[in-house]
């Protein structure tokens, strides 16, 4: 009987209890897989802005999304790309190789893997001073002008950047082979048209037989044979997402790129002596991570 009564007035709570406030949809979240990297970096953003936000998984089919979103930020390439209704104000991240119409989307901001440029340079001097030449890898578009930029902010630290354009996979054997000799060292960007496990290889495979470091611009680069890599966190992107999201909501226009504040440093110790290269003291301790 006392167990009866506790369910009774249990239920009587619920009943009488007010109705929850309905969620704010106002600003919502699209994830191309909700899982690994993309639910790292929503997590970092929903902490960030302070609130819970909806999401939705692109894997799981086309999403239905509420009539009153009016920002809506994304993680990964695919779910950047998804068609969104027209004047929907889009802040995408990690969609590296992917730039938005602002034609279509009005204020569409994309949040950098990368630091900029010209941290990037600073940082790769510091880690090789006698770097005078440095090579830039790429495919996508998208990356014209950054490796203009990074050929005329070069000379600001005493480096001639130049830009090696691959157009095919199977032509960067012999390119890269070609630029022998000419090159202090390579970087790449995180050009997704360019950088697949197997080119990867070629450009370990080469660095580490001519001595010419490789640098990357992710972690994983760094974990796959690049001597260093500077770029940015996945809590980084998240934390500049949920910032951009409030500066769009208080009505500010912000400019069609955005770079996080932090950079994510980090050393491979053994590319680094097959490649001539030694790490000082004050660099390793400045680096988020050491692959030994």
């Amino acid at each position: 009987m006392k167990t009866l009564s506790l369910s009774l007035l249990q239920v009587f709570s619920w009943c009488s209890a007010p109705a929850q406030a309905a969620r704010d949809e106002r600003v919502i979240a699209v994830l191309t897989r909700a899982e690994s990297v993309y639910m790292e970096a929503f997590s970092a953003f929903q902490a960030a802005y302070g609130s819970e936000i909806r999401y939705y998984d692109l894997s799981e089919g086309a999403p239905s999304l509420p009539k009153e979103a009016r920002t809506i930020v994304t993680f990964g390439g695919k779910a950047a790309s998804f068609r969104y209704p027209e004047g929907t104000k889009v802040i995408y991240a990690m969609a590296p190789g992917l730039q938005l119409s602002r034609t279509r989307y009005p204020g569409a901001v994309k949040i950098s893997m990368l630091p900029p440029v010209d941290r990037v340079l600073k940082r790769l001097r510091s880690i090789q001073p006698g770097m005078r030449t440095l090579a830039i890898f790429w495919t996508a578009d998208r990356y014209a002008p950054l490796v203009e930029e990074a050929g005329l902010r070069g000379r600001e630290y005493g480096v001639s950047v130049y830009a090696v354009r691959i157009k095919a996979p199977g032509d960067l054997p012999a390119a890269i082979r070609a630029e022998n000799g000419r090159m202090d060292a390579i970087w790449l960007p995180p050009d997704p048209l360019l950088l697949t496990p197997s080119t990867l290889r070629i450009f370990t495979s080469f660095a580490w037989g001519n001595a010419v470091p490789l640098y990357g611009s992710t972690r994983g680069m760094t974990r796959e044979g690049a001597a260093a890599s500077v770029g940015v966190t996945v809590k980084a992107v998240g934390t500049a997402a949920a910032e951009a999201a409030r500066r769009i909501e208080a009505g500010e226009t912000l400019p069609d790129t955005i770079y996080p504040e932090t950079e994510d440093l980090t050393l491979n110790a053994s590319s680094a002596r097959r490649c001539g290269l030694g790490f000082s003291r004050e660099l390793v301790e400045r680096a988020e991570y050491l692959f030994p």
